[in-house]
């Protein structure tokens, strides 16, 4: 049950995202109501899949690494200010380790263990490439108002404790206690940045 813990916090985000609509509806952070949508969505979808057919729902998982990834590439693209050019870069690398490993592996049996360490690693230096922009203007005194800046950490912290799990994954013991708590923390942080992101739309008076 403590796996399935995180689904609490994702649906508590994609109801932050409904609640607060109308204030980031003209925003770049627009689309993340239908990808909070399907990201709860698909979460139901996989744990339904492995208590029907018995086995890991890899290929729920699977169609998730290529939807979010390029969803957050497209993201950074529109909020980035400089060098633009190293998400469009990043995204093609994603993509061309995503094909070879879907010409190589079963997508149903096969879980697509190298676009993940990819795309990982590609978000932890789209994430870098953000702070460092922030860290270059005048609005870092208000950082902690900002939305962007909420979703960015979020993805940070959920990456760069997730991509030494990924890469020592031969070496670890998926259905133990460990990974099962790890995986959970993770996912509380990054869609509670995520919840919190929402909650800086708030109107103050």
């Amino acid at each position: 049950m403590l796996f399935y813990l995180f689904l609490v916090f994702q649906i508590a985000a994609l109801a932050a995202a409904i609640w607060y609509w109308d204030a980031y509806k003209n925003t770049t952070q627009r689309h993340f109501l239908w990808f909070l949508i399907y990201v709860v969505c698909n979460e139901i979808i996989g744990i339904a899949y492995q208590h029907i057919f018995d086995h890991y729902n890899d290929i729920v998982h699977n169609i998730f690494i290529l939807i979010s990834f390029p969803f957050y590439f497209l993201w950074f693209y529109k909020i980035l200010q400089q060098r633009k050019w190293i998400t469009q870069v990043l995204f093609v690398v994603f993509m061309m380790v995503f094909l070879y490993d879907l010409f190589d592996k079963s997508p149903i049996y096969n879980l697509y263990l190298n676009p993940m360490i990819v795309g990982a690693f590609c978000l932890l230096i789209l994430t870098v490439s953000y702070f460092v922009e922030l860290l270059n203007t005048d609005t870092i005194t208000t950082f902690i108002r900002s939305q962007k800046f909420w979703i960015v950490t979020g993805l940070f912290s959920f990456y760069i404790g997730l991509l030494p799990l990924l890469i020592f994954h031969r070496y670890l013991n998926y259905s133990g206690n460990f990974y099962t708590i790890v995986i959970t923390v993770l996912n509380a942080v990054l869609y509670g940045c995520i919840f919190k992101s929402f909650l800086c739309l708030r109107k103050t008076k």
